[in-house]
């Protein structure tokens, strides 16, 4: 209040103030920007943490660079892609990457499929076993490649002795020992940690699927094999579509499985392209030529997504 015998002013608007409330009152009159300005936060961190890490990357394949002397950086083009394509190295790395990958996506597929729908039926205390069917996919990868590499010890592992036990074999067996049973034996892991995310998005869709085809399917004497290939493939096929584009991209790049499980051994029998890259960059110190690794793997999964996609969705229209 003004005080006795002094007339009260006004108070002065600033400009700024003013054009600011108006910037405000015109955004929350458009949904749309209050959209944006929700999703400004995660664009900055893409932009930080992915965007500008695989420009760098990129970059960094046209240039040799020592890590001794981060300063040093000097062009020399397609010399580094050039020496990974004529390496023979490279080329067994990514053919077991095939072999790794293309035998963990078909075995998680199917067991995805199996297991979702036992666990789709409306029985007494499926929730607990669907609970329990995320415990390897939750549990981290370090804790789990250690416990499988005791599973698998020639010596102590559980695996031999229940084999021993059941008459199965006679002498421990070397897991390790050998490309196929290292080979064999990273498989298993992948199979046994992710097909519990394969399992949850086909059990979504499962749930989803209206039941008045089913009926419908039995009123004109479809049996459970023929509504399983008429009826739940057809609606399971776009879920799957996606599941293994997203599973391949993630195994194909997986490192951590492994490299700690085996490093890549015995030998170089269980190289994929990312343990490649990794040995490039740290242990040779050639940080160009396992960015042009990473370029080149980039390069061979977004092609292959484009045309998988292309391919599953040409037979669905046929």
């Amino acid at each position: 209040m003004a005080p006795t015998g002094q007339a009260s002013r006004p108070r002065a608007v600033d400009p700024d103030e003013g054009s600011l409330r108006r910037w405000w009152a015109e955004i929350r009159q458009h949904d749309t920007h209050v959209g944006v300005l929700f999703i400004l936060p995660f664009l900055v961190a893409c932009l930080v943490f992915m965007v500008y890490p695989v420009v760098q990357v990129v970059r960094m394949s046209f240039y040799y660079r020592n890590p001794l002397r981060p300063d040093q950086w000097q062009f020399i083009g397609l010399d580094n892609f050039r020496a990974i394509f004529g390496d023979e190295l490279f080329w067994d790395s990514f053919y077991q990457a095939t072999i790794w990958t293309t035998s963990s996506i078909v075995l998680q597929a199917l067991l995805g499929v199996a297991f979702a729908l036992l666990l789709h039926y409306p029985l007494r205390g499926i929730n607990v076993f669907r609970g329990l069917l995320l415990f390897p996919y939750i549990v981290p990868t370090a804790v789990i490649a250690l416990m499988w590499s005791w599973i698998f010890n020639p010596e102590i592992g559980v695996l031999n002795h229940v084999l021993m036990t059941l008459g199965i074999i006679d002498e421990n067996i070397y897991w390790f020992s050998t490309p196929n049973m290292a080979m064999g034996s990273t498989i298993a892991l992948s199979v046994w940690k992710y097909t519990p995310f394969v399992v949850i998005c086909v059990l979504a869709k499962l749930q989803t699927i209206p039941l008045e085809l089913y009926d419908a399917a039995r009123v004109d004497g479809a049996g459970p094999l023929r509504r399983f290939r008429d009826v739940t493939l057809p609606n399971l096929a776009e879920v799957l579509m996606v599941v293994v584009v997203f599973r391949t991209i993630w195994t194909f790049n997986k490192f951590e499985e492994i490299y700690l499980l085996t490093k890549g051994g015995p030998g170089t029998s269980t190289f994929n392209l990312a343990i490649y890259s990794f040995e490039q960059s740290i242990a040779n110190l050639k940080l160009g030529v396992g960015a042009a690794t990473g370029v080149v793997m980039t390069a061979m999964l977004l092609a292959g997504s484009i045309l998988y996609l292309r391919v599953m969705r040409f037979g669905q229209e046929d």
